[in-house]
């Protein structure tokens, strides 16, 4: 079993931003991706009904950065998505402030031990690329990630979709 499979919602140890908040701070970089984003709504809907029908609740983490052009274009869309479904079940919460460490030799970290939040380095999250979007259960174990960017002709709300038919 590998070391992202036993991670839990509770190894999350650094502050987090609300979507609202997120908003605020980044609006004059990521608004406009924000507003002009339109999500595929029947995958959307998929995932409310999924949730509703388990019972079940869903908890995302993104972590990433403010200089990272991939974080910029897929956090926004992954707030749009959230907030369209309008559902309890869901709880987004955004972790910036990852850092590179350019100095960083073959074996070691990419990112920045001192400069980054301690997530960015733990194995368990064992993270590669920004952002990624983590998935947990209500029982706060992992059900799924996405890392970057969604797969080839998809999008984040058709990814998430796969993970929860194929997870809960």
């Amino acid at each position: 079993m590998s070391n992202k499979s036993k991670l839990k919602w509770s190894d999350l140890v650094s502050p987090t931003m609300s979507p609202d908040d997120y908003l605020k701070y980044y609006g004059d970089k990521i608004g406009n991706i924000y507003r002009t984003y339109e999500p595929k709504v029947n995958a959307l809907e998929k995932i409310k009904a999924l949730l509703e029908n388990k019972n079940e609740k869903l908890k995302i983490v993104a972590l990433g950065a403010d200089w990272c052009p991939d974080c910029n274009r897929n956090v926004p869309k992954m707030i749009k998505n959230i907030k369209t479904i309008k559902s309890k079940n869901i709880d987004l919460r955004i972790l910036y402030g990852v850092m590179v460490n350019a100095l960083h030799k073959p074996g070691e970290s990419i990112w920045h031990e001192k400069r980054s939040p301690p997530e960015a380095i733990d194995p368990k999250f064992n993270l590669k690329k920004i952002p990624t979007f983590y998935f947990f259960n209500g029982n706060d174990d992992l059900i799924g990630i996405i890392v970057e960017n969604p797969k080839w002709e998809s999008t984040l709300e058709e990814d998430l979709l796969e993970i929860l038919e194929e997870k809960l």
